[in-house]
């Protein structure tokens, strides 16, 4: 890459532009001859062009426009009206603080406050009544979700016990990125696509940084575009997650349109966090010393109590039936840390799929019989079993809420002009 393609006027512009999310959104197409105009209608309610319009914009400034904007606000419109009308046929009325509280609720997942988005929002060009209505049908919509389905699910400990287990932990996979901004003003546009073919043409860190360092909108441009933390790709936009989940280290991706700005993306290295540190991670487990080692006696033994044990409740009785010479205190029940236990105890348990017994040790001319019965996350930081409740529940009723919609699709009666 020539270093004189970079000039000192674009990265003035580019840096004047401040934050590429706050900047205006260019003009959109006019999609018929009044924007007030109906363009469908939901049961007899019209959603006109400028509806589809702001809500383009809106979801094009959160960052969910998808592979076709129109297509996407209009689908998004579709379910925000049925989710109204239903709301409003079963008496769902919302009072006016409920509305900001919301709002002030979805600014703050940005570290704003709801008059600085509404703010930011006007300079994209979107009115106030279309924030408002977003917010509006969403809180609608849950309450109903919640009336309807709330007392017909139940959550059961077990269900909380695999949440907290090491198994239930969701997978999240992080990345690390570096990043080019680039401005889309009007003025610099000729110099602009000259330098997108070159950075698409980057395969190296350093190309990409010394790239960032001289015309990148990005306050990191500084750094050589460096984002220097791990990012969840569930918190990125789909499409630029897509491209991430499984692009190779030092992938540049773009560019992607956002709102003032061209962005460029560069992988710099991806991590799958599913994995529990040792340090968060907590064993309950059962264990039994049957005298005489590994005696051909113990070994049928064992053979018996695998056949016929089923769960960790089991085993205190299958252990005491099979070796009956033993006290009624013989099996212990344990719950330690995994960086308490001996490093003898610890690898045979790591073997172990909750469920499975290991009978490979021998201490003390006895052979030690393990069984797992669950690995669970521990720590200061953990949900206390309410919490999980809650959350279970609620993913419960995302499920019936999807059904509930797609119920109400179905029914709707959506007709084009």
């Amino acid at each position: 890459m020539r270093a004189s393609l970079f000039r000192p006027a674009l990265l003035l512009a580019a840096l004047a532009l401040g934050s590429a999310l706050t900047a205006p959104l260019t003009a959109l197409p006019a999609q018929a001859q009044s924007p007030f105009a109906a363009a469908l209608y939901v049961n007899d309610d019209p959603i006109t062009n400028y509806d589809i319009t702001q809500k383009m914009r809106f979801l094009e400034f959160i960052g969910a426009q998808g592979d076709n904007p129109r297509e996407r606000a209009i689908e998004r419109l579709i379910e925000d009206r049925l989710q109204l009308q239903e709301a409003s046929r079963l008496g769902g009325r919302l009072t006016p603080d409920q509305v900001a509280a919301g709002m002030n609720e979805f600014a703050a997942r940005a570290n704003i406050t709801a008059d600085e988005m509404i703010q930011r929002m006007a300079q994209a060009g979107i009115d106030r009544e279309t924030f408002e209505s977003f917010i509006r049908s969403g809180l609608l919509w849950r309450e109903l979700v919640v009336a309807v389905y709330g007392r017909t699910i139940t959550i059961s400990d077990a269900q909380i016990d695999q949440a907290l287990s090491v198994e239930g932990v969701q997978p999240s996979t992080e990345v690390l990125i570096s990043e080019i901004f680039l401005p889309t003003d009007p003025q610099f546009a000729e110099q602009v696509q000259r330098i997108i073919p070159q950075v698409q043409r980057i395969r190296t860190e350093t190309e990409f940084a010394n790239a960032a360092r001289q015309v990148s909108a990005a306050p990191s441009a500084a750094t050589g575009g460096r984002v220097d933390r791990w990012i969840d790709l569930g918190g990125l936009p789909p499409e630029l997650a897509s491209a991430l989940t499984d692009a190779a280290p030092g992938t540049v991706i773009g560019p992607m349109e956002m709102p003032g700005a061209y962005a460029f993306f560069q992988l710099r290295a991806r991590r799958d966090s599913r994995a529990v540190s040792a340090e968060a991670t907590a064993l309950d487990y059962r264990m039994a010393m049957l005298p005489g080692g590994r005696s051909e006696t113990n070994l049928a033994r064992v053979a018996r109590i695998r056949e016929m044990t089923d769960s960790c409740v089991d085993f205190d009785a299958r252990v005491l039936r099979e070796a009956p010479e033993l006290p009624t205190d013989a099996v212990q029940h344990v719950t330690q840390p995994l960086t308490a236990l001996s490093s003898a105890v610890r690898t045979e348990l790591e073997r172990l799929n909750p469920g499975q017994i290991s009978a490979n040790l021998v201490q003390d001319n006895a052979l030690m019989v393990l069984m797992l019965c669950s690995r669970s996350v521990s720590g200061e930081n953990m949900p206390a079993r309410p919490q999980i409740r809650e959350s279970l529940i609620n993913r419960a009723l995302e499920g019936q809420a999807m059904v509930y919609l797609q119920r109400l699709r179905a029914e709707a009666d959506i007709r084009y002009p």
